[in-house]
């Protein structure tokens, strides 16, 4: 937040003029959201209608189950959206009428009351603030329309080049994410982890759930680059390590049924389990790796205690991972995916993390940068601005494709 803008003797007419400017901004993305989002009365309507349809009996009978969860998901959308409407007009309402108040009281010829200016001055600028930020984060969910942005995700984190400094890297990247998700109020979890010889992880997997987290995470995908003076080499030199990081969408069976993939194209291998379970694990072979040859693409499940079960899994998790490069690449189909597809879609380097000799993270797509960087490692609002000028710089890319397509007649 701004500082507390004081409305006193001869900076009154300056302060006004700060707090229009900060409502307009506000009200201005306010309105641009209000005029791609159904009106509230809509909305209102298509819950209720909702509502009533799951208040029926008959309705969580098992033969309906796929209608059960695609009410429940939109039940749980339109709410999250009417409150969040609801919340704008009250802090649009309450700034402009602090606003309209302050305006009376520097018209009046009348003595002030400094205390009444200030306590109405402080409510202009909440309010007006609030509904900025909210108005921006909204802005930015309106750009996660993907075909899977509403699905949870799984952040597979990769040391690279480095040996011990790599996995400290992926551990920081561990904690980075891991604080962010909770940031973003997501649910996160550790699915699979593999411990570096000395310190930090040779990789990790985290499982994010929450509205639009694939949305959210995809654009984090690629090779991360940290330089830093590193307190694992001898002569404190300066070095440069990598991670990769990974991030694929967790579709449900109905998204991922038309999938077929044939057998002569995999590769699967066993693998005995790690970590705490039952009798079986470390004992036999449950673990299950699936290598989809043509791509070079291989995913490992050792979650369950059945190899069944465990390979059920693995194979969804390639399907969701084909899927989802096939959309990011723009491919018609999964057969079109080879090993050089799989490169340009996450083997790019993107953002670079330099804590020495001078301060700054930057992003090689959107060009974002900041000094910020211990800000950025901890996961909070920095990084969020991140995520939110890759995903405007993304429109504008493919804002950009669609008028060179038009223009050359497409």
């Amino acid at each position: 937040a701004s500082p507390l803008i004081r409305l006193h003797a001869t900076s009154k007419e300056t302060d006004l003029t700060s707090l229009r400017k900060l409502l307009t901004q506000a009200t201005s993305i306010h309105d641009k959201n209000l005029a791609s989002t159904p009106p509230l009365a809509q909305i209102s309507s298509r819950l209720h209608d909702l509502e009533t349809e799951s208040s029926d009996p008959t309705f969580w009978d098992s033969s309906n189950s796929a209608r059960n969860d695609v009410v429940t998901k939109d039940i749980a959308r339109y709410s999250r959206l009417k409150l969040e409407m609801e919340l704008w007009d009250q802090l649009r309402n309450d700034a402009t009428e602090a606003l309209d108040l302050l305006e009376e009281f520097h018209n009046s010829n009348e003595e002030d009351d400094e205390e009444m200016v200030a306590l109405t001055q402080e409510e202009c600028q909440s309010s007006a603030e609030q509904l900025l930020q909210l108005s921006q984060k909204y802005e930015l969910s309106t750009l996660l329309s993907g075909p899977y942005d509403d699905s949870p995700c799984r952040l597979l984190l990769t040391a690279g080049a480095g040996g011990t400094e790599a996995c400290d890297w992926v551990n920081m990247l561990y904690r980075m994410y891991s604080r962010h998700a909770s940031y973003m109020d997501y649910t996160v979890k550790v699915v699979d982890e593999s411990a570096g010889d000395v310190v930090g992880y040779k990789s990790v997997e985290l499982l994010i759930d929450g509205p639009q987290a694939y949305g959210w995470f995809k654009g984090e995908k690629g090779a991360h680059r940290l330089v830093r003076l590193s307190p694992f080499n001898a002569n404190n030199k300066r070095q440069t390590t990598f991670a990769g990081v990974d991030v694929v969408p967790v579709l449900d069976e109905e998204d991922i049924k038309m999938v077929d993939i044939p057998e002569k194209e995999l590769e699967i291998t066993t693998m005995r389990s790690g970590g705490k379970g039952g009798q079986n694990v470390n004992k036999v072979e449950t673990g299950v790796r699936i290598k989809h040859i043509p791509s070079g693409l291989a995913v490992k499940c050792t979650e369950e205690r059945s190899q069944l079960m465990n390979k059920q899994i693995a194979m969804n998790r390639l399907k969701a991972q084909l899927l989802a490069i096939a959309q990011e690449q723009r491919l018609q189909d999964i057969n079109a995916i080879r090993g050089d597809v799989v490169e340009a879609s996450w083997g790019a380097q993107i953002r670079n993390y330099v804590m020495q000799p001078y301060k700054m993270v930057k992003d090689g797509r959107s060009e974002w940068e900041t000094s910020d960087v211990d800000g950025v490692l901890d996961g909070g609002a920095a990084l969020e601005e991140f995520v939110g000028a890759w995903l405007r710089w993304m429109r504008a890319k493919e804002e950009k494709e669609r008028e060179e397509l038009e223009t050359a007649g497409y």
